[in-house]
């Protein structure tokens, strides 16, 4: 059985991560893929499509992710999309798509808040890509439910149509065990928002209403407690938090006070500070009680990764240096990583990946001859700007 890993791709200020489960079932959360990291171009970018390509498996030679997470639709979350991933009936993928080495998105998870507040074209596919699938299952299509038709209705809407489709849908709370139609016994995600009550804020933003998630690892179906906690929350500003520290902490079910704790954390918006309070940060200086709350609920050995360019104490933002510093009190100056910054060989930032064991999360381990541009990089890079090597 494979090891179970996480991946964070280096992709300046954006979001893209890959999970791999222990059957080798792919989860990507967000893309960021440049078309100026193609190739070997710019050795200061990493070729994210390239990895992506080794990382995830084929059927009859097409490339395939078993589930696409857009936490929000924001252009950071979804950039390269329309060029490198397939849009359109599974069943036409042709020679030309094959060449162009498009990735299946066998399931798609979507929230119809996000959908309903656009700003780019990338986004715009997305929508048309999952409103295609909606149609098919609206109508019943006995296609509807092959993988590259498959959707999953993450938290509420006002759109009378999807409601016809709740037997796809999850909300805040519920704990889901299946990926493109795989149950899983050894990996869940705890769905953390977005909750009704931004659906009808009418100052309501792409990242106030980003899917927020827990994934949980275990090394035996019959454990209770889980080897690795992995926090994914897009752009979720401290409002959001707020309401998620308030309903878990109130939650009476045992499973559900666990949904808080992490191993790994996702810093909120590229290590901004609106994690902590609005913004600017000089005019709110304070952060607030249940952002801070939320880190506490750090476990042994735990870390926070930025995932955005160099994060230096000046005012191009993000990423926030006072963040930065409010993560560092937290979990230590070691412990906190940067994508872009995590720098193996040469001038080209590294994905920074997990295995997961039965210790927590830990770097993999790099044997001579390792394939460093496939992924093998865990947290043996030298982070140029803070001086240390993360051990």
């Amino acid at each position: 059985m494979a090891t179970a890993t996480i991946k964070y791709y280096p992709v300046c200020n954006g979001d893209c991560s890959l999970l791999t489960l222990t059957d080798n079932t792919t989860i990507m959360v967000d893309c960021n893929i440049r078309e100026s990291s193609k190739g070997d171009s710019d050795e200061t970018q990493f070729d994210v499509k390239a990895d992506l390509l080794q990382s995830i498996q084929r059927r009859e030679s097409k490339p395939f992710v078993d589930v696409f997470v857009l936490t929000h639709g924001d252009k950071d979350h979804c950039l390269g999309y329309t060029k490198n991933f397939y849009q359109g009936d599974p069943l036409k993928y042709d020679k030309t798509n094959l060449e162009a080495q498009e990735i299946i998105m066998d399931e798609i998870w979507f929230s119809p808040m996000i959908q309903e507040i656009h700003s780019n074209d990338e986004e715009d596919n997305v929508q048309q890509e999952v409103m295609r699938r909606v149609a098919l299952h609206l109508k019943g299509d006995p296609n509807s439910n092959k993988p590259g038709n498959r959707i999953l209705i993450i938290g509420y809407d006002g759109n009378d149509s999807f409601q016809k489709l709740n037997h796809l849908r999850k909300i805040p709370g519920n704990i889901i065990t299946s990926f493109n139609q795989k149950e899983q016994t050894l990996f869940s995600v705890f769905l953390h928002a977005p909750f009704k009550e931004q659906l009808y804020d009418e100052e309501k933003t792409k990242n106030s209403a980003s899917i927020v998630f827990q994934a949980r690892f275990k090394q035996s179906p019959a454990d209770t407690n889980f080897s690795c906690l992995a926090m994914f929350g897009g752009d979720a500003d401290h409002y959001s938090w707020c309401i998620i520290q308030t309903k878990t902490e109130q939650s009476n079910n045992h499973i559900n006070q666990q949904a808080l704790n992490w191993d790994l954390f996702l810093a909120p918006h590229h290590c901004s500070w609106t994690y902590f309070n609005d913004c600017p940060q000089k005019d709110n200086p304070t952060p607030k009680d249940s952002s801070l709350a939320i880190l506490d609920y750090k476990r042994l050995n735990a870390k926070v990764i930025a995932s955005s360019k160099a994060i230096l104490d000046n005012d191009d933002n993000p990423p926030h240096h006072q963040a930065k510093k409010q993560y560092v009190n937290k979990v230590g100056s070691v412990k906190f990583l940067n994508t872009e910054t995590h720098i193996v060989k040469k001038k080209t930032p590294q994905p920074i990946v997990f295995e997961v064991t039965a210790q927590g999360p830990v770097p993999p381990k790099i044997t001579e001859g390792s394939a460093i541009g496939a992924g093998a990089a865990g947290l043996g890079a030298i982070n140029k700007v803070s001086g240390y090597g993360a051990r």
